[in-house]
């Protein structure tokens, strides 16, 4: 070897021992790395394959309708002198809800008794002279005839005086309240709008397919968007007897109690239990593994993983059920499937980072071999680099800022000084041994 070649490899030598520890940790060599050392275990998160109950269930959206909506009407006119009720408020059938003014309509009431009180004094007249053959029978019957007439203008004007008084016709909640005082009311006007909200109904649609899995009766799980952690209980009231040749569906009709918090018009999801499975193995959906088409899992044993093909049964919420392939007690890798194969080696771990003495365990194996590559070898130090998955973790420090812990530090100078041993040769010259 030659003085120039010497100082060459010396000043290439000089430098990577100037360099920081992060930065070889982080970056290697290109073409080599340091000395070959074992891999380090790929940090993972577990969970056991548990038992518990599962069901299926028929799941869709619809939103919460009252059972009666009524539309309060009007049925005489008058000026509204006084509002009894207002939106939201509780009202019972035949409570008084509006007052019309009086005044006009309790006149109309003393001329229709006047009215008549005149025809059964004419009528009284008119049937003594009958009585006596003094009248004809003409005379007498448009007598009689004025006497009902004036009978019922009667009863009309006491009808109208009764109706200034608008009162509930249901049982419920004011929706709506469309008069203000001082509005003239007209007969068949719509003042207010009340519905029955106890209970509450939900009309879904379900697959033609599933309809014989329903039932009158059965109990359906019912949630409103407005309230996310709060479940009502809800059951079945008539299945329509025909499927929409349209849609290919069935009308359902479920009914729910308000319990003084649901209200007509909320968005609802409403799930129908169809068949339960008690005490059955289970595991996180997200143990199964997406990249493949196949339904499988990574089964850790002994450190390391194992591809596991396996058999789903029910799905439900973020659980699945397993029906074959695992069994209780086993432990699969639900964080961290990203780059495992079969046999990888793998380590339980939390969210974070790994601790400073895992780091360095990893990191401070021994080298395999040392002296001068092959000749015409192309590389750096003698040996494999740094694992992945041991410089994803160093990025990782430094992505947070975080300094590399000093035991770290300290494994990864010890790998340096004993992958120094030889270099290998570049290009087209020949590696010599030590000592040549």
């Amino acid at each position: 070897m030659t003085v120039r070649q010497m100082l060459y490899i010396g000043s290439v030598l000089l430098l990577a021992l100037g360099c920081g520890e992060e930065e070889e940790a982080a970056q290697g060599f290109q073409r080599g790395g340091w000395g070959g050392r074992e891999a380090a275990a790929i940090p993972v998160k577990g969970e056991q394959v548990t038992r518990g109950d599962m069901s299926a269930y028929i799941e869709t959206y619809s939103r919460l309708e009252a059972e009666r909506r009524v539309s309060v009407l009007a049925r005489t006119t008058g000026l509204l002198e006084e509002l009894a009720a207002e939106e939201g408020d509780l009202v019972r059938q035949g409570q008084v809800m509006i007052r019309l003014n009086k005044d006009e309509l309790s006149l109309n009431l003393r001329q229709a008794e006047q009215a008549f009180a005149d025809a059964s004094t004419n009528y009284d007249r008119i049937k003594t002279l009958y009585e006596r053959s003094m009248v004809s029978q003409s005379e007498y019957d448009a007598a009689h005839l004025r006497l009902d007439n004036a009978k019922i203008a009667l009863e009309e004007a006491q009808l109208n005086l009764a109706y200034a008084d608008v009162t509930a016709p249901i049982t419920g909640v004011v929706t709506q309240r469309l008069v203000e005082v001082g509005d003239l009311v007209r007969g068949n006007q719509e003042v207010f709008v009340i519905a029955d909200r106890d209970p509450l109904l939900v009309r879904i649609f379900a697959p033609e397919q599933r309809m014989y899995q329903l039932h009158p009766g059965q109990e359906a799980t019912i949630a409103v968007e407005a309230l996310p952690d709060t479940s009502f209980r809800g059951r079945i009231r008539m299945i329509s007897p025909e499927v929409d040749p349209a849609s290919g569906t069935v009308k359902v009709t479920l009914e729910v109690a308000s319990d003084g918090i649901l209200k007509p018009g909320m968005f609802a999801t409403v799930r129908i239990i169809t068949e339960r499975r008690p005490q059955t193995l289970i595991v996180p959906k997200k143990a199964l593994i997406l990249e493949t088409d196949e339904d499988d899992v990574f089964l850790i044993e002994n450190s390391t993983v194992r591809r596991v093909a396996v058999e789903l049964g029910f799905v439900e919420d973020d659980k699945v059920e397993i029906v074959s392939g695992l069994k209780e007690g086993d432990q699969v890798v639900t964080i961290g499937h990203e780059g495992l194969k079969d046999g990888a080696a793998v380590r339980l771990a939390g969210e974070g980072l790994p601790t400073p003495e895992e780091l360095a365990a990893s990191a401070s194996a021994g080298p395999r071999g040392g002296g001068f590559g092959p000749p015409g070898a192309r590389g750096g130090w003698q040996g494999g680099g740094l694992s992945d998955s041991l410089r994803q973790v160093i990025a990782e420090y430094r992505r947070q800022g975080k300094p590399l812990p000093d035991s770290l530090r300290q494994a990864l100078r010890a790998m340096r000084e004993q992958g120094g041993g030889g270099w290998q040769g570049r290009g087209r010259g020949e590696g010599r041994g030590r000592g040549q």
